[in-house]
C-alpha cells in the first residue's frame, strides 16, 4: 500500500515536473547553435520566473530522491528570488525604470504603480509563505508531508499568480 502511494506521488511528480516544463519552456537551440528566449508577454518577470521555476523543478527532484536538506535549501532561494521582485520592479526613482517603459506604464502614474506595487507584494508573501512552509515540511525528513507542501505551494501560489496575472496578459505575438 505504501509502495502504490509513493507510485502515485512519483506519476505526479513527473506530471507536475512535465508542467512546470510546458509553462516555462526555456530556451531553444537554433541551427547555428545560439540560444533565443522566448519572451511572451511585454513585461520582464522572465528571468525571475526561470529561476523560481528551476528551485520549483529542484524541491520535486529533492523530494523525490528524499534529500530534505536540498529541498530545504531550494526552498529558501525561492524565498530570497520572491524578494528580489520589488528590488526589480519598483526602484527608488521610477522615472529610471526600463520594466515600466517596456510595459508601458507611465512612470508619473504614482496610483497605477502602488496598485502594481500592492499586487505584486501580495504574491511575494504568497511565494514566500509558501516556499517556508515547504522548507519546514523538508525539516521534517517526511516524504509525504513535504510533498504535500510543495503541491500546496504550486497550486495556491502559482496557479493563483499565473491565473490572475500571467494569463490575462497579451502575448507579443497577438498585439
Amino acid at each position: 500500500m505504501k509502495r502504490m502511494g509513493f507510485l502515485i506521488a512519483g506519476f505526479v511528480g513527473v506530471g507536475l515536473t512535465g508542467l512546470v516544463s510546458a509553462v516555462n519552456p526555456g530556451n531553444v537551440v537554433l541551427a547555428e547553435e545560439k540560444g533565443v528566449v522566448h519572451e511572451h508577454v511585454t513585461e520582464p518577470t522572465q528571468v525571475l520566473m526561470d529561476e523560481i521555476a528551476k528551485r520549483v523543478n529542484n524541491i520535486l527532484d529533492g523530494i523525490l530522491a528524499g534529500s530534505f536538506k536540498y529541498v530545504a535549501q531550494e526552498a529558501g532561494a525561492i524565498v530570497d528570488q520572491s524578494y528580489k521582485v520589488n528590488a526589480t520592479f519598483f526602484p527608488v526613482d521610477p522615472k529610471e525604470n526600463k520594466w515600466f517603459k517596456r510595459a508601458k506604464i507611465d512612470p508619473n502614474d504614482s496610483e497605477k504603480i502602488a496598485r502594481l506595487k500592492e499586487e505584486f507584494n501580495g504574491y511575494l508573501k504568497g511565494i514566500a509563505s509558501a516556499a517556508l512552509e515547504v522548507q519546514k515540511a523538508a525539516s521534517s525528513n517526511n516524504q509525504e508531508s513535504t510533498f504535500k507542501s510543495f503541491v500546496n505551494m504550486v497550486e495556491k501560489t502559482c496557479f493563483e499568480c499565473h491565473k490572475n496575472v500571467r494569463d490575462k496578459q497579451t502575448p507579443i505575438e497577438n498585439q
